[in-house]
């Protein structure tokens, strides 16, 4: 068994995906709730016509993508999905 390197977070080493579990939940939280579905897309779509550096993408999406995980986990929890 591996450990993680003491420097890592007890989410990994991005601080992100705290388990191979959080993308699942994730999507069946998109699936679920189609007014955010619809808004992300369209917020994807928008970004990619107007920054076409994909470095400059990655992180102007990175903190909706947090807001979108941390919604998720919620619905989770409301849910009781996964248990």
């Amino acid at each position: 068994m591996s450990t993680a390197p003491s420097s890592w977070s007890a989410t990994g080493p991005s601080g992100r995906w705290s388990s191979r579990r959080r993308p699942a939940r994730c999507g069946d939280y998109l699936r679920a709730d189609e007014t955010t579905r619809r808004a992300r897309g369209a917020f994807k779509q928008r970004l990619a016509l107007s920054v076409p550096d994909l470095l400059d993408y990655g992180r102007i999406k990175a903190p909706a993508t947090e807001i979108l995980m941390a919604a998720a986990e919620r619905w989770a929890a409301e849910t009781g999905w996964g248990q």
